[in-house]
């Protein structure tokens, strides 16, 4: 309840700060004299108003006026359509100068950013900052874009760190009538520091306690290489595109918040990662990520679908107790050590066809409300569904185990097909609740040895009526 009424607050307060900034749009591109006349409009218009509701309620006798009270009065109204005229005037003179600053604050940290220096340089990332932090909507965007770019240029990570400037290379001449050729190559110096100094601003400006925040902005870091990145407790309002960058070394998302669609698309992350605690409350796009350390959700809250299909994860991957509100996509993902999705929720589809799982996995305890599909998945290490709960169909067709698995007081409350698949080991389905909905195991691809642990003995003895082939056990139709 609390989380619905937060994210409705958010979306309205962004509605409003959107329509604000459309009007304000509008209103400086209003020239000087339709505003002076819009003004003096406005004003006839309330003194009109204003005189009908006095003469209205307000008695009045037949004497006729004097001519110095009509003076009065005429000198009053040109009075207050002077004053009204003034304020125009005196606003648009206020508004073009603060424009003139910031053209003017905006123009010089430009130019320190490009500048040789890397003292400059980080001067100017700071001068930015300043001039985003002093006023907002699309003159904030534009210099935060400013910095975004400046993180997407070409970058060397083994020249960042040092004093290189230049490297000329000279290649002799083909043949005595040919000129030598000569390449120059220009680098930024330690601009390492300078990119850590970007990525350091716009964390700090993205917490809740910022004293100016550029949450409500949009970030667009895609195809940026970015190192050591922390934007723990982080908040953005606006889209935050991070498709086909570059993560170096340990990232840190822990409790960040992202409210509108984000993307991660073909991301690669060198080393660890933490997302643990995040929340997502549009699409969270994953597709074709490539996580080279260990991939940390725990806790983490998906509101909208989940996108993970054909990421990779060299480390471990930890997902337990997340929670995922909308589909969550998995398909062809390949998980090279162990995946846990222990507690997980699932509130809608969870599609896992054709994901390799390397190493040990477990959904222990975990609720599947949607469907489950597993079809043609891969568990190569021991794999644990124990107390795991299928809400709706639960599907394992053509699916592997090539390790010891436990399905034990898992729960099924829907249908669950477990044909053509490969018990290559040990495998325990004691004590699990099929419910009334059919289970089929037929056409096992292996069926052990050893053959899997039921409730009912081998002959078929006792087993439920709805779990087929109604011949036990079932035949192995090897390929």
């Amino acid at each position: 309840m609390f989380g619905w009424v937060r994210n409705t607050s958010t979306a309205l307060l962004a509605r409003i700060g959107k329509s604000n900034r459309a009007i304000r749009r509008r209103a400086e591109r209003f020239g000087l004299l339709p505003a002076i006349m819009a003004a003096l409009v406005a004003g006839v218009a309330v003194a009109y108003v204003a005189y009908q509701v006095v003469n209205r309620y307000t008695p009045t006798s037949d004497a006729k006026a004097a001519p110095l009270d009509i003076t009065k009065v005429a000198l009053t109204i040109v009075a207050g359509v002077g004053g009204v005229v003034a304020l125009v005037i005196a606003y648009r003179r206020q508004r073009d100068a603060e424009q003139s600053r910031f053209v003017a604050r905006f123009g010089a940290a430009a130019a320190q950013l490009g500048a040789t220096d890397v003292a400059v340089r980080i001067a100017g990332v700071y001068a930015m900052a300043g001039a985003a932090d002093e006023t907002d909507g699309l003159r904030r965007q534009q210099c935060i874009d400013v910095l975004c770019g400046y993180l997407r240029l070409p970058y060397t990570p083994d020249l960042g760190g040092n004093h290189q400037t230049k490297n000329i290379r000279k290649y002799p001449a083909a043949d005595e009538s040919s000129p030598e050729d000569e390449q120059h190559f220009e680098y930024r110096q330690n601009d390492r520091e300078v990119r850590k100094t970007i990525v350091r601003v716009i964390g700090e400006h993205l917490r809740p306690e910022a004293e100016y925040s550029w949450s409500a902005s949009h970030f667009d870091l895609r195809t940026a290489y970015l190192e050591n990145v922390d934007f723990s407790g982080a908040v953005f309002v606006g889209a935050a595109r991070f498709d086909e960058a570059t993560f170096s070394g340990d990232t840190w998302f822990h409790t960040a918040k992202f409210n509108a669609d984000n993307g991660f698309n073909a991301a690669t992350f060198t080393g660890d990662t933490w997302f643990n605690g995040a929340t997502f409350s549009g699409t969270a796009m994953f597709d074709g990520v490539s996580f080279g350390g260990d991939a940390g959700f725990i806790g983490a809250t998906f509101v909208g679908a989940a996108r993970f299909d054909t990421a990779t994860v060299t480390g471990d991957a930890q997902f337990n107790t997340a929670t995922f509100g909308g589909d969550a996509w998995f398909h062809t993902a390949t998980f090279a050590r162990g995946a846990w999705f222990s507690g997980a929720m699932f509130s809608g589809t969870a599609r896992f066809d054709g994901t390799t799982f390397r190493a040990n996995t477990g959904f222990g305890e975990a609720t599947f409300r949607g469907g489950a599909w597993f079809n043609k998945v891969t568990f190569s290490g021991s794999t644990g569904f124990r107390e795991a709960t299928f809400g709706a169909k639960a599907s394992f067709d053509e699916a592997t185990f090539g390790g010891d698995t436990s399905f034990h007081t898992a729960t099924f409350q829907g249908p669950a097909d477990f044909t053509r698949l490969v018990f290559a080991a040990r495998t325990s389905f004691v004590s699990v609740d099929f419910g009334s909905e059919r289970v089929e195991f037929t056409n096992p691809q292996r069926w052990g040895p050893p053959p899997p642990e039921f409730d009912w003995g081998q002959d078929g003895a006792g087993k439920p009526g709805n779990i087929e082939p109604h011949d036990w056990p079932p035949a192995v139709n090897a390929r």
